[in-house]
């Protein structure tokens, strides 16, 4: 009997910190992208701008075509994979943002319009075309620019223009003709998940919340999402568990229970299944990390001191 092949491959969490709450992944190129490539999903919000080659995002359910100067948007936690077309050559730039974390830096950012982004850029996959829509191209390409060239305050620029491109997205995607209505069935069941991930929720009860039998719901689910009920409220279980194991000193027990599990053997068995590690291994691997990451920092720090010495006193 074979090995059960693995369905997905995830992103891990650590990439991304609440300070500065997107990765920025700029001239990604690749030859081929093999049809059997496994589905893989992310934590974050995906945005992506093709600058060569053209093919298809899937998901389950569903593809979306792209071609150079496509923008594509992927919701998070959804599975999906790129294929290129006859594997030819593509290049692509790539922002991943934890859009909980970025709200909450902008204090003019009410909660009912924290809401209204998330529902339009929390579902699907989209493709936009640049021809259509060039301020927007332009605000992402600007971000790419400012991220790559790391000079002065670029992360506050970077975080400034993202907040422009939300912003803009938001209005594109609210007065588009072509909207897609098929996760709206969806949304009750959605939003009572990341409002009550640390509760125990009952897939019946959210089968309701839709007004869906609970088999037709999950069918549904899974058509759209990608993934089962279930691992979706555990893939957002285990990201809230990240944030805390990495920001906090709260004992593993603690943070499982803050989580939604019952039990500690429960929150080990779903935090290893999806980071490959058990919490506490997790958590120590964060902070020598983080380490160092100080250690670099610092060193950096005195070697442009040293310069900037040296060059006062050759002026003088």
């Amino acid at each position: 009997m074979g090995r059960k092949k693995k369905r997905y491959v995830e992103d891990h969490i650590f990439r991304i910190y609440p300070d500065y709450p997107l990765l920025v992944l700029d001239k990604i190129a690749w030859a081929k992208a093999g049809a059997n490539d496994p589905l893989h999903f992310h934590y974050y919000l995906e945005i992506g701008y093709c600058y060569e080659g053209q093919g298809t995002i899937i998901s389950e359910g569903e593809e979306a075509a792209f071609c150079q100067g496509s923008i594509s948007l992927v919701a998070p936690n959804l599975l999906h994979a790129t294929r290129n077309e006859n594997g030819m050559y593509n290049m692509w730039g790539y922002l991943f943002v934890d859009l909980e974390d970025f709200v909450k830096l902008f204090s003019f950012i009410d909660e009912r319009m924290h809401m209204k982004i998330c529902r339009q850029l929390f579902y699907g996959v989209r493709i936009l075309d640049e021809r259509k829509y060039e301020q927007l191209t332009f605000l992402l390409k600007q971000i790419f620019r400012t991220a790559g060239e790391k000079k002065g305050t670029y992360k506050m620029q970077v975080m400034s223009l993202l907040c422009s491109f939300l912003f803009m997205l938001y209005d594109v995607l609210e007065h588009r003709v072509e909207e897609e209505a098929v996760s709206l069935p969806l949304l009750p069941a959605i939003d009572y998940i990341y409002d009550h991930y640390m509760e125990q929720i009952k897939v019946g009860q959210l089968a309701d919340m839709c007004h869906f039998s609970e088999s037709h719901f999950r069918k549904v689910f899974q058509k759209m999402k990608g993934l089962g009920p279930v691992d979706y409220i555990n893939c957002i279980r285990v990201r809230e568990a990240c944030r805390m194991l990495q920001n906090t000193m709260e004992p593993i027990r603690i943070v499982g229970e803050k989580c939604g599990y019952l039990s500690i053997s429960s929150f080990e068995r779903n935090f290893k299944k999806r980071m490959g590690v058990l919490p506490a291994k997790w958590r120590e691997e964060r902070r020598l990390y983080r380490k160092k990451e100080r250690g670099e920092y610092e060193i950096k720090q005195i070697l442009v001191e040293e310069r900037t010495g040296d060059g006062e006193e050759n002026h003088f």
